[in-house]
């Protein structure tokens, strides 16, 4: 591009330069007012009760989801070395079967007719499953990534969408997932990144990779203080690998497992025109948080916080309002939540913090895994 100002129809390097920084600055105060905007409010006391509805003696349960009429469908990730179905559905019993049906869980089912890692589930209102295959196996062999839709009525795949090749890298680990606005946003925890797909157009854009909203920047403190190690005994490090949609499809929230939590707006996400620098400075540091392992919504917007440090669970309303409404120590690495339209809260308590990817390569999950529910809705209002 030419130097000289006499071309009016370009704006100087300069001045967009001059743009950027401007914009950056902006959005930085915006960032730091909303880190500092959340109001503690005093712990519930006595914290909410808990409710055991289910228990595992063969999976590490890590998201759950549950079905107007009660069941609850359950994933376990092959990362964590415990030999398990990856999605299943408990019956009136709470005997877990294979979800949607044993051959989409059969390993000698063709890679495009089966789920081979489940990492993420979100159950819509209209009875819609969405589930994100990062297509690695238990022993680390990668197959086809991709995004599988259930029809929870019929217990049927109604659609697959593969993951593009030219939106992955080498060392791609897709980890999180949410829908809405007809696209999926996809967190890439092995390079961190936001892979957008247009579920209705089948476009794929691989956004803000190695932005430090979704990096992993401290380490995962968990219980009891201890610093998770990897498998090879290193400090693990776990990029972006909770997400949550808000009610209305404008707001999705991320973080990188070590914290904090961050916002954008799904609409600079899913607008081509929306520049790498406008991308670069969008996320919102929503709250300086401890490691969660779990993020959930409530039906008025709430957010429910799973802190994996101290065993407890905390809500942030949409006024701001920072409470912790239960500490319990058999929250064991409370992870992936659901609230029912009612406001029934059902947090599984994974320990994650005992499996080898996590606990320098020693599996020391103590049996049974269990799943808690907990009545949000009756909770007395926040108030700081």
């Amino acid at each position: 591009m030419s130097s000289h100002a006499s071309i009016p129809s370009r704006p100087h390097r300069a001045c967009r330069a001059g743009a950027a920084f401007a914009l950056a600055g902006v959005l930085a105060m915006m960032n730091a007012t909303a880190a500092r905007a959340a109001k503690p409010a005093p712990p519930l006391d006595p914290s909410a009760p808990m409710e055991e509805v289910a228990t595992s003696t063969a999976a590490t349960w890590d998201r759950v989801v549950v079905l107007p009429d009660g069941r609850i469908i359950a994933e376990a990730p092959a990362w964590t070395g415990v030999k398990q179905g990856g999605l299943v559905i408990l019956d009136s019993a709470k005997q877990p079967h294979p979800y949607p049906d044993a051959a989409w869980n059969d390993p000698a089912t063709p890679e495009g007719q089966r789920l081979t890692a489940p990492t993420d589930i979100q159950l819509q209102d209209d009875g819609t499953l969405w589930v994100l295959d990062s297509g690695i196996a238990a022993d680390g062999t990668r197959g086809q990534p991709k995004v599988v839709r259930i029809d929870t009525r019929t217990a049927q795949v109604t659609a697959t969408w593969n993951i593009d090749a030219a939106a992955l890298r080498p060392d791609s680990r897709l980890a999180a997932m949410r829908v809405g606005n007809g696209h999926a946003y996809i967190g890439d925890e092995g390079v961190p990144a936001i892979i957008v797909a247009d579920l209705d157009g089948h476009a794929q854009r691989r956004l803000m990779e190695h932005n430090p909203a979704l990096t992993a920047g401290r380490p995962i403190i968990g219980p009891d203080g201890r610093v998770m190690k990897n498998a090879a005994g290193h400090t693990a490090i776990v990029n972006v690998s909770q997400m949550a949609i808000s009610p209305d499809e404008k707001w999705l929230y991320f973080e990188p497992l070590s914290g904090p939590i961050y916002k954008l707006g799904t609409d600079v996400l899913i607008d081509p025109k929306v520049t790498p620098i406008e991308l670069e400075d969008s996320p919102t540091l929503w709250y300086k948080s401890p490691p969660y392992g779990g993020i959930a919504v409530g039906p008025d917007g709430t957010l429910y916080l799973n802190d994996v440090s101290t065993s407890s669970i905390f809500r942030l309303t949409p006024g701001r309002i920072y409470q912790r409404i239960v500490t319990d120590a058999r929250l064991q690495w409370p992870a992936g939540s659901h609230v029912t339209p009612q406001g029934m809260l059902y947090v599984p308590a994974a320990q994650l913090d005992r499996t080898p990817a996590l606990n320098g390569g020693q599996m020391q999950v103590t049996w049974p895994v269990h799943v808690y529910r907990i009545n949000v809705a009756a909770l007395p209002e926040a108030k700081f």
